[in-house]
């Protein structure tokens, strides 16, 4: 192993370290408060008279206490969980198994900064990563630093999914940026976004609708809430001209103009989901003109 990959390795078992550290201090604050919950209780014993006892009713009591224990067990086994996840992940990359961390776990409030700041996956084969790093080769500093800002703005349509890649997208541009001797702007506070009312929504997808439906571009490339619907497009259209043995059969058209529909609408399709009966089997006249 070189000395950049130990490197790496220690800075995921530190960080995987920090982590744990992080949650077993959450955990002493919840005995904390059980303790301080019975403490209140020997209390109001003590200033109980023994006339009172026999008609004073403490279930309440007990079942506050019942019900804190319950749900600290469930909050410990959940942190537990995700500690584990993150030393399995740690471990694994100390082996030269280098893998992205797993949805729920990346998503952890706990992992907010690493999320915002962690280095660039220039080895992952996944599509929506291979095609950003392309993109954003060949995109100018000034378009990349355009491109950062936009994918460091929380969405307030994110799922868990693409706010973890909208933040893998982000780390690849910043590297870019900084490849290229310039300086990437600093990274947001949180990956959440504020403003997540009915109204913020309807304009986000609007947005993404009109992105769509402009066609393939470095944009598109580097839109996580874009990314499943670029991956079922992709999927129909190796189907598709695979079997009708021309480039961009109608059925294509029809599929591109159905799915912005769907984003414009607050979906956000991707493979295998249960949205709408797809039109790739049905035919129809229009003339391809978007490549995505």
């Amino acid at each position: 192993m070189s000395t950049d990959q130990v490197s790496v390795s220690l800075a995921g078992l530190l960080d995987a370290l920090t982590l744990v550290q992080v949650q077993l201090d959450a955990l002493t604050e919840s005995g904390q408060r059980i303790e301080a919950t019975h403490r209140e209780i020997v209390n109001r014993l003590d200033t109980i008279d023994a006339g009172q006892a026999a008609v004073t009713d403490l279930t309440p009591i007990l079942e506050m206490i019942l019900g804190r224990s319950i749900d600290d067990r469930e909050i410990m086994k959940t942190q537990l969980g995700t500690i584990a996840a993150a030393i399995g992940c740690a471990h694994a990359s100390a082996n030269g198994n280098r893998a992205a961390l797993p949805v729920a776990v990346a998503s952890d409030p706990l992992f907010e900064r690493f999320i915002l700041t962690q280095p660039a996956d220039l080895s992952s084969d996944e599509r929506a990563l291979t095609d950003w790093r392309n993109a954003a080769s060949a995109a100018s500093t000034a378009e990349l630093l355009v491109f950062l800002n936009r994918q460091y703005q929380p969405s307030p349509t994110d799922t868990l999914e693409t706010r973890v890649l909208r933040y893998r997208l982000a780390a690849l541009t910043r590297a870019e940026i900084k490849g290229r001797g310039a300086a990437p702007p600093a990274p947001p506070g949180t990956t959440v976004a504020v403003d997540r009312t009915a109204s913020a929504c309807m304009i986000r997808s609007h947005e993404l609708a009109e992105l769509w439906r402009a066609g393939e571009s470095a944009a598109l490339y580097g839109e996580p809430e874009l990314a499943g619907a670029i991956d079922l497009f992709d999927d129909a259209e190796r189907t598709l001209e695979s079997a009708a043995g021309e480039h961009f059969p109608p059925e294509l058209v029809s599929l591109h103009s159905d799915l912005a529909t769907r984003i414009e609408a607050g979906d956000r399709p991707t493979i295998g989901d249960s949205g709408p009966a797809s039109p790739i089997q049905r035919a129809t006249t229009v003339e391809p003109s978007k490549d995505r």
